[in-house]
């Protein structure tokens, strides 16, 4: 039960840390440009390895859980 709830708690920080690295990212604009969520994900920023991470962490998070659910 403890991993379980373990689990849960990564998928949910990994999602909610992501989505508003993500949010925030996208949301710099300098005058008169356009900003999309797909210009974040330009590998050779640094943001766009640390909003990986992020989802990383919520994807182990989301195993670890499932694999709990399907143990007992």
């Amino acid at each position: 039960m403890k991993k379980f709830i373990f689990g849960c708690i990564l998928m949910l920080c990994g999602i909610i840390g992501g989505t508003g690295w993500l949010v925030a990212s996208a949301s710099i604009v300098q005058g008169g440009a356009w900003s999309t969520v797909l210009n974040v994900f330009d590998f050779g920023d640094p943001e766009c390895y640390i909003i990986i991470l992020f989802y990383a962490i919520a994807i182990i998070g989301t195993v670890i859980a499932v694999k709990k659910t399907k143990e007992k």
